[in-house]
């Protein structure tokens, strides 16, 4: 047990190694639940929603702004004229005689709880944005390394230690996780625990009994309290023999989504993001979650492409792994569709292919066992797995040092002119490239303390450059 708490600990401390503070100001209603939940007994955002658009801090906050809505369900014949910029499709900001609630489900500020509860019962002010800002780091920082633990447990029964270090590493280092899940308080880490959590539960060769199969179900639940979209894993992770009991966990699970719904917007069947189109021809949307210059996963993270390799191999092999892959391909496929059918496919300002980051778990898990069943037995296939895997570990670091979403604003929004995101002359990648030596001494600074991080992990694991006892 101890030595895990010192890799979870060493995880945390490797996402704030980075010395660079990445956020946007949708991950503050997910902070502030805990300040009007403790304060106010409520689950509205009155006391930080002002209409004086001038002087906003984090306890003073725009209430048109595109993360708030009305509590109360849609009224869609009603024309509400804002000049606050709205997503196509989405709600339209609170009335004025509304209350102000937030649009995004509330899973990952339950979590945060347990953080940002003690701070605002020590006194922190909601309106001091660093401290804020800091605080969901925290959170998201130590959700990862969670994450990060489970998929280590869980990709050790496929691979050698050697391996799982590596593939952990890949995890935190190499994918969205280094440059969103882990630096604030967004969706994406309460996603990835959920779906950890369920396959570190049932990936396994032996028969999976009722308990595990029913708390993998509530997991994935209660993962679709955090994003709905995590509701697809559940037929991935849900086997015929005990399809009921994953099921029925997946119901108790979700509890918590119906009830906010019912008591924020009146109805629990009521969402958040209101009646967002899934209009993008697929074509369109394929390309730019996979190939795409400025969102494609493929030009961020190639080495994932080894990680659809190990679904398509697990049609050609037998065993309880293989079926569960089968199945977890599957899902993944139809998650791919229906992010590349949503109207904002690209994900709004943020580095990388944020969307797709949510199946990451279910592909290194995939990309574990295909290394256990021959995948990279090759030397030409490993130098080809490992060059691409440095090319990932360059962009996603590199972004996590100096990425400031300029080239996703400047000189137009990407939210209002997608196709910046497809043109080759301009790809975000590059810029951040660009702009790595502006990161001066503090990126200098945050590679070096990145990589005594790396280093410390590695001599734990006996790695490098010599065991620490004779113990291990």
């Amino acid at each position: 047990m101890t030595l895990w708490i010192v890799r979870g600990a060493l995880l945390v401390l490797l996402s704030f190694a980075n010395l660079n503070l990445i956020w946007s100001p949708d991950v503050l209603p997910n902070t502030l639940f805990a300040w009007t939940l403790v304060r106010s007994g409520n689950l509205d955002y009155d006391e930080f929603a002002s209409t004086a658009s001038a002087n906003e801090r984090p306890d003073r906050i725009d209430r048109n702004a595109y993360f708030f809505r009305g509590c109360a369900r849609i009224d869609s014949s009603l024309q509400v004229f804002t000049t606050s910029p709205r997503s196509r499709g989405g709600p339209p900001p609170p009335l004025p005689d509304q209350h102000v609630c937030s649009i995004f489900p509330p899973g990952v500020a339950i979590l945060a709880l347990p953080v940002l509860v003690p701070a605002v019962l020590a006194g922190v002010s909601p309106s001091d944005a660093t401290s804020l800002l800091l605080l969901g780091h925290v959170v998201a920082s130590v959700l990862e390394a969670i994450v990060a633990l489970l998929l280590w447990s869980t990709v050790q029964r496929f691979v050698s230690a050697r391996w799982s270090v590596g593939l952990v590493l890949l995890y935190v280092l190499a994918t969205s996780v280094r440059t969103v899940a882990s630096q604030a308080l967004w969706q994406h880490a309460g996603v990835h625990l959920a779906v950890a959590a369920a396959l570190w539960l049932v990936m396994h060769e032996r028969p999976i009994g009722p308990g595990r199969a029913f708390l993998a179900g509530l997991a994935l639940g209660f993962g679709t309290v955090v994003r709905q979209t995590t509701a697809v894993i559940l037929a991935g992770v849900a086997s015929r023999r005990m399809a009921l009991r994953t099921i029925a966990g997946f119901g108790i699970g979700v509890i918590p989504l119906l009830a906010y719904n019912a008591i924020a917007f009146g109805d629990a069947f009521e969402q958040g993001y209101g009646s967002k189109p899934f209009d993008t021809p697929v074509p369109v949307g394929l390309y730019g979650l996979l190939l795409s210059p400025s969102r494609g996963v493929f030009v961020y993270a190639p080495y994932l492409g080894f990680a659809v390799a190990a679904l398509v191999l697990a049609w050609r092999r037998p065993g309880a792994v293989a079926t569960r892959l089968r199945a977890l391909g599957v899902a993944a496929v139809a998650t791919l569709l229906l992010y590349a059918t949503y109207t904002e496919w690209w994900g709004g300002r943020v580095f990388g292919a944020r969307f797709l980051d949510d199946l990451a778990p279910v592909l290194f898990v995939a990309l574990a066992w295909g290394i256990a069943r021959g995948l990279l037995d090759r030397a030409l296939w490993r130098r080809l797995f490992w060059l691409a895997a440095g090319w990932s570990l360059l962009l996603f670091n590199a972004a996590a040092f100096v990425y400031d979403q300029r080239w996703d604003t400047e000189p137009v929004n990407v939210n209002f002119h997608p196709e910046k995101l497809f043109d080759w002359s301009d790809p975000q990648w590059l810029a951040v490239l660009r702009a790595l030596p502006s990161g001066g001494a503090r990126a200098a600074a945050g590679v070096a303390l990145s990589l005594l991080v790396v280093a410390l992990l590695l001599r734990l694991e006996g790695l490098w450059p010599r065991p620490l006892s004779s113990e291990r």
